[in-house]
């Protein structure tokens, strides 16, 4: 088979992890149409998946020593499509929410999935930049996945879920691409343990996850509430982090054998300079700044993480490690507005400019963390060499 068609199967998987975004530009809409609803429940249709991701990403990566990945591919996009067409008929609200959470189990194999099967397919260099290019694909579906709800949405609120539709079309493709990855099993009689050394990691993914959630939860707070921006140009501000991670992925190779030993930290050091200037940003211009900067240091900063577990553990455990990994992401962004509650009450902070001060400081002790971290894994193994 060739590398050109592997490739395509590969991306076009990560392109569907971003999908519960479809409902973000109607949520306004089926607020609407939910009058009786409160609205916070409503929100739910959007931070449902999330919460299900949590719990079933790490039984996806259970699930593959004993299926093949290909059906395991299958369920999820099954889960994808009906979990999130089918709501486009539904009058009661509790079965949409019942929907979104099969989106959610679909979601939760789907995210870690397209990262396992680049660790199946390619090695060394070739790994590292398809991580890359699986982190910039899967900001790509998030655009087209939100673009297209968007668009069908102004028709009403109904046909925007006609979007996961898509998914169809996806699941055709990536069949049609992708052979079946030989099975990777633990020696008989064995048995595999996860090394300590990864457990640091899912610990920076989900620092990562809640930091970059303080930029998500308060733009616009921040820049609504002091009149530097209304809601079409805080809008674009977020999209430009989109786009920051999208050429981040495309880039993010090359940054990785360039910094080599110093991945992490300088990628961490570079989210704080992006918190930092949003903190201090009091023009829309430097908001964006602000923004493209932290977009690139996550477009770089999770692949390299999928590369460091899918190289650390042994080969059977690597779907397990970047399920976990996947988890702990998403439990950092769904616990961050409780987080941050307890921060700004225990230091007497607003909601707002505060928060991305707190960013900036939090980017800058995972820094060391990380820079910690490598340095008493390298003098504890000195021929392992760890990123820092």
């Amino acid at each position: 088979m060739s590398k050109g068609k592997l490739k395509f199967g590969v991306l076009a998987v990560s392109a569907m992890g971003m999908g519960a975004m479809v409902t973000n530009p109607v949520l306004a809409d089926i607020m609407k149409a939910f009058p009786d609803i409160d609205p916070t429940t409503v929100m739910l249709i959007s931070g449902l998946p999330s919460l299900f991701i949590v719990f079933f990403a790490p039984i996806y990566g259970k699930l593959t020593q004993y299926f093949p990945k290909k059906a395991l591919f299958a369920f999820a996009s099954l889960c994808f499509v009906l979990g999130g067409f089918l709501p486009a008929f539904m009058t009661h609200f509790s079965l949409i929410l019942a929907m979104r959470c099969l989106l959610g189990i679909g979601l939760g194999f789907l995210m870690p999935m397209a990262a396992d099967l680049i660790s199946d397919f390619f090695d060394g260099h070739e790994r590292e930049t398809m991580m890359g290019f699986q982190s910039a694909f899967t900001s790509i579906g998030g655009i087209m996945y939100q673009m297209a709800g968007g668009f069908l949405g102004s028709f009403g609120w109904n046909y925007a879920f006609y979007a996961y539709l898509l998914g169809v079309l996806i699941f055709l493709a990536v069949h049609l691409a992708l052979p079946e990855p030989q099975r990777k099993v633990a020696p008989k009689g064995e048995r595999l343990k996860m090394p300590s050394r990864v457990y640091p990691c899912f610990v920076a993914l989900f620092a990562f996850q809640m930091i970059l959630f303080i930029l998500t939860n308060n733009a616009a707070v921040m820049l609504d509430g002091e009149k530097i921006a209304d809601a079409s140009s805080i809008g674009v501000a977020l999209t430009l982090m989109t786009v920051g991670g999208l050429i981040g992925g495309f880039l993010a190779g090359k940054v990785m054998r360039v910094l080599k030993d110093y991945t992490f930290t300088l990628l961490f050091l570079l989210f704080g300079i992006g918190f930092g200037i949003g903190y201090t940003s009091y023009t829309l211009a430097q908001f964006f700044v602000a923004t493209t900067i932290i977009g690139l240091s996550m477009g770089v900063l999770v692949p390299s993480y999928w590369v460091k577990l899918s190289i650390t553990v042994p080969p059977p455990l690597v779907a397990l490690a970047i399920s976990i990994g996947v988890s702990a992401m998403n439990i950092g962004g769904f616990i961050q507005p409780y987080v941050y509650d307890g921060v700004s009450k225990l230091f007497g902070l607003q909601i707002g400019r505060d928060s991305f001060l707190v960013g900036m400081i939090a980017s800058l002790l995972m820094a060391a963390f990380v820079l910690v971290e490598a340095m008493v894994t390298r003098k504890a193994s000195p021929s392992n060499v760890s990123a820092r």
